[in-house]
C-alpha cells in the first residue's frame, strides 16, 4: 500500500505570514496598526494585563458580555495575560521577544523605560525586534509625558478646527480619525523597518524604533491648508462640506433630502449643469472656470439647490450617475453595511466566536493579486485564552506559524 504524501502546509494568509508581532498595546492606535499587521498575515500575541486586560474590553456597546468595540480591532488575534512586574511574567515576555518580529505599545513615553523595556535596552538584547511605539505626542519634545486621547489630538491637531460650520459649536470628526491615522502611521513606519531589516541583498538583519505620534499626524493630514497658511498667513476656518479650492464639491440639499457632488474640474462641471437643466451656468464668467466657481461659492451654491430643490435625491442621483458626474446619497452606517459594492469588496465578514457564535467586523481593504481575501483566522480573544498555545510556541522555541 502507497505512503501517504504529508500533508501540504497551509497557503500564506498574507504577505507578512512568518511575522510574529507582540502587542503590548491598548484601547484603539496601537491595536489598530497590530489588526492591520494580523489582516496582512501576521500572527499576533496581545500581552494583556492580568484580571482587566486591555482597556478597551470594558467599552461598550456589548453583546452577551463582550465588547464589540474591542472587537472591532483585535478579532484574528491571541492573548496571554502577564504583569510585568513579576519575575516569572517578565520571564515570559522576554521569552516572547526573543522570537517576535515586532512590538507594539503605546503606553506613555517612559513607562517602557522604568519597566527596563526602553526602546534602546531591548535593541542591544534584541537586535532584529522592530519597536514600534505610538503616544499622544512622541518619544520627545515638551509634551511627550502628557496624555492624549483621539480628541485632544483632533483639538490640538487643527482638524476641529476646520470641521463643522462656521459659527457653530466645534464638532469632532465622527469616527476616532485620530488613533486610527497614527495606527496606520505606525504599520506603514513599521513595513519600512521591516524591509530595511530582510530586504533581499542590502538588508541590515537589525531592527529599528519607530516613534509615531498623534499629534505629529493629525498635522500630516492638514495637506494643502497647511501649505496654503505657511505660505500666505490666511489662517482657514470651518468650511462645512466644501472644499478648500474645488468647487462645486460638497453637500446640497435637493427636494427630500441631501445630496453629495463633486465636479472636480471644469468639464464635469459643464457636464453637471446640463444635467441639471442649465448649462449656459457654465458659460457666466463667475462659474466658467474652477477658480471663479469657488471664489463665488455662495452664489453657486444658491443657483444649484434653486435646481435641485426640483427633484429628490434618488431622481437626481439616477440623472447625474447616468451623465458621468460623480455623486452620492448620505449613507447611514445600516445602508453602508447593506451596500452591494461593499458587500462585493468583502468589506463585512462574519467570523466564529470561541463560544460557538458568530462576529460581524469589517473586512481588510487592502486586496493583492496573489492572497486570497481570507476571514481572519478567528475573534477577538477572551482575556489569557491562548496562554497554552503560547507557551508551547516559547518551549518549541520558534515562531511557527498561525
Amino acid at each position: 500500500m502507497p505512503t501517504p504524501s504529508p500533508a501540504s502546509p497551509p497557503p500564506p494568509r498574507g504577505p507578512l505570514d512568518g511575522i510574529l508581532v507582540i502587542d503590548l498595546s491598548r484601547v484603539l492606535a496601537g491595536p489598530f496598526c497590530s489588526l492591520l499587521l494580523a489582516r496582512l498575515g501576521a500572527r499576533v500575541i496581545k500581552v494583556e494585563m492580568p484580571g482587566t486586560g486591555d482597556d478597551a474590553r470594558a467599552y461598550g456597546p456589548f453583546r452577551e458580555g463582550r465588547s464589540l468595540y474591542f472587537e472591532s480591532v483585535n478579532h484574528g488575534k491571541e492573548s496571554i495575560a502577564l504583569d510585568l512586574k513579576k519575575p516569572a511574567d517578565r520571564e515570559t515576555f522576554e521569552g516572547l521577544l526573543a522570537i517576535a518580529d515586532v512590538l507594539v505599545e503605546n503606553f506613555r513615553p517612559g513607562t517602557m523605560d522604568r519597566l527596563g523595556y526602553g526602546a534602546d535596552s531591548l535593541r542591544s538584547r534584541f537586535p532584529r525586534l522592530v519597536y514600534g511605539e505610538v503616544s499622544g505626542f512622541g518619544a520627545t519634545g515638551p509634551y511627550r509625558e502628557r496624555a492624549a486621547y483621539d480628541i485632544i489630538a483632533q483639538a490640538l491637531g487643527g482638524i476641529i478646527g476646520l470641521t463643522g460650520h462656521e459659527g457653530q459649536p466645534s464638532v469632532r470628526v465622527g469616527v476616532s480619525i485620530g488613533d486610527m491615522v497614527a495606527g496606520l502611521y505606525l504599520t506603514v513606519g513599521i513595513l519600512g523597518a521591516l524591509y530595511r531589516r530582510d530586504r533581499a541583498g542590502t538588508g541590515t538583519g537589525e531592527g529599528t524604533a519607530v516613534d509615531v505620534a498623534l499629534l505629529d499626524c493629525q498635522v500630516a493630514l492638514l495637506e494643502a491648508d497647511m501649505t496654503a497658511y505657511l505660505s500666505t498667513g490666511r489662517v482657514p476656518g470651518k468650511r462645512g462640506s466644501a472644499h478648500p479650492s474645488i468647487a462645486p464639491f460638497q453637500i446640497f440639499r435637493a427636494k427630500d433630502g441631501e445630496i453629495c457632488i463633486a465636479a472636480g474640474n471644469d468639464g464635469l462641471f459643464r457636464g453637471l449643469v446640463k444635467a441639471l437643466g442649465k448649462e449656459s451656468l457654465a458659460d457666466e464668467p463667475r462659474f466658467a472656470k474652477n477658480v471663479a466657481r469657488h471664489e463665488h461659492l455662495a452664489a453657486l451654491v444658491a443657483e444649484m439647490e434653486s435646481l435641485l430643490a426640483d427633484r429628490g435625491v434618488r431622481e437626481w442621483l439616477s440623472i447625474l450617475d447616468a451623465a458621468g458626474i460623480p455623486c452620492a446619497p448620505i449613507q447611514s452606517v445600516a445602508d453602508v453595511a447593506a451596500h452591494p459594492q461593499v458587500l462585493a469588496r468583502n468589506m463585512i465578514q462574519s467570523i466564529p466566536t470561541r463560544d460557538g457564535g458568530v462576529s460581524h467586523v469589517v473586512g481588510n481593504p487592502i486586496k493583492y493579486a496573489d492572497f486570497p481575501d481570507l476571514p481572519p483566522p478567528g475573534a477577538a480573544p477572551d482575556l489569557d485564552a491562548d496562554r497554552s498555545a503560547i507557551l508551547a510556541l516559547l518551549a518549541a522555541g520558534r515562531a511557527g506559524r498561525p
